[in-house]
């Protein structure tokens, strides 16, 4: 993979995983000005129990992503350093 290819890929993933963080964030701050002032706790409760599995499953998923992208590097890298011939 060619050096900017490499560089956009990772700005892509740090654009990635601060725009997951802001959601994420935002999931909460709804749910503490938008459903903890009703004061029923079932509701709370549901609607923190639904944003902590999302968060989980999103947060999964970019380590899933994450991994994929160093795999990907480092075989780009090693295929890249068996195809050339050995200098001595």
């Amino acid at each position: 993979m060619k050096l900017t290819k490499t560089i956009l890929t990772i700005a892509a993933l740090i654009v990635l995983i601060v725009f997951d963080l802001l959601l994420w964030i935002n999931a909460y701050v709804d749910g503490k000005y938008l459903i903890e002032p009703y004061m029923n706790n079932q509701i709370e409760e549901t609607y923190y129990m639904w944003v902590e599995s999302l968060s989980i499953a999103m947060f999964v998923n970019l380590g899933i992503v994450i991994v994929l992208l160093i795999t990907m590097l480092y075989r780009k890298k090693r295929n890249k350093e068996d195809k050339e011939p050995n200098k001595q």
